[in-house]
């Protein structure tokens, strides 16, 4: 079994510090909730419930990117889009509280601090005893104002989108502007500072194409004022590659049937957090329970095929999706250090294309 995201840290910190200020006020637990994450799909093993939850809160966006999904015809034709209800949201919460899952992202595919009602869902989550709510955004709607709300509401960790720097951000971030972003960032670092609070840890990620040829400034305009600095290559959202140009790990056992389960807006449940198209359905959380899903036949089908490492053979979004694709490592400088980089074989790293 292959488990990795092909996300690799730019950081010149050590991820230990992270996870330490990531797991801060739950250290037990979090020892835990990693040693499940990690073990749980080696094993095979099939929790009670699910180890953690991607609720949706939000299919809206207010960014254009060329590399995203959102952009696809299909997307924009077929996709209903919308904001999750407050009483859905909590049942989802409620639920999840009586099974003492560790934690909670409310994000997916769209931007979760456009919902008007963001600072009551991050808040309800953490009075519920839920130990580490996330959020992942583009921060062009996270004003500090709010983010100061979201901080004292809980939210625990955030990962902000900030592909590259000056005229390229601009190009992909658009609507976006290169210097209001980045003042934003060393903001929320001045209000974490003031409250002498390490939450919510701060992770910078970039797609790969977009800080290549300026991965050193990068690395050094972000470092003062985060917890962590990542990229990863360039996805293939668009389902722009060839098939026959797609090469795969021999023997992918996914993880994912073990780890989490996903709730949209709506209150659907894709088969995976991979599966942006909705291309299998395999639940209804208003009609239904998360456990029942979680247990149900059409989870219990897609954990058969990837047990069988037959996922990207019978199940079409596993066809696309970037966890079974192969990835080669490169080496490549930044200042007077060495960095591998993970790029899929056979994979242009233009974006948009």
């Amino acid at each position: 079994m292959r488990i990795n995201k092909d996300q690799f840290s730019f950081s010149k910190r050590k991820n230990l510090i992270f996870s330490y200020k990531r797991g801060y006020g739950a250290i037990p637990a979090y020892i835990v909730n990693r040693f499940q994450w990690y073990f749980y799909p080696k094993l095979h093993y099939v929790s009670k419930f699910p180890i953690h939850l991607d609720v949706e809160i939000s299919n809206e966006c207010n960014m254009q990117c060329p590399m995203c999904f959102r952009t696809t015809e299909f997307f924009k034709k077929n996709i209903e889009k919308g904001f999750m209800e407050f009483s859905l949201f909590k049942k989802v919460v409620n639920e999840a509280r009586r099974y003492g899952i560790y934690s909670i992202r409310i994000s997916h595919r769209g931007e979760a601090f456009i919902h008007p009602n963001v600072i009551e869902f991050i808040r309800y989550a953490k009075r519920s005893g839920i130990k580490e709510v996330a959020a992942l955004s583009n921060i062009l709607a996270l004003p500090p104002l709010l983010f100061e709300e979201a901080m004292k509401a809980g939210l625990d960790w955030l990962t902000i989108s900030f592909d590259g720097l000056g005229p390229t951000y601009e190009k992909i971030r658009r609507p976006a502007k290169f210097k209001d972003s980045y003042e934003k960032v060393k903001a929320y670092k001045r209000i974490k500072e003031k409250a002498h609070s390490h939450k919510p840890v701060i992770k910078i990620q970039s797609v790969w194409p977009a800080v290549r040829t300026c991965a050193e400034e990068f690395i050094e305009s972000f470092e003062p004022y985060v917890d962590g600095i990542a990229s990863n290559p360039l996805i293939d959202y668009l389902h722009k590659d060839h098939p026959q140009d797609i090469e795969y790990w021999e023997n992918f056992d996914c993880p994912t049937p073990y780890q989490r389960l996903t709730i949209l807006f709506n209150g659907l449940v894709p088969y995976c957090h991979n599966d942006e198209f909705c291309t299998y359905i395999i639940g209804d959380i208003k009609k239904d329970t998360i456990r029942n899903v979680w247990h149900g036949p059409d989870m219990t089908k897609v954990r058969k095929a990837h047990r069988a490492c037959q996922g990207r053979t019978v199940l079409s979004a596993c066809k696309h999706c970037f966890l079974p694709r192969k990835a080669e490592p490169v080496i490549e400088h930044i200042g007077d250090r060495k960095l591998v980089v993970e790029k899929y074989t056979k994979r242009t790293q233009k974006i948009g294309a």
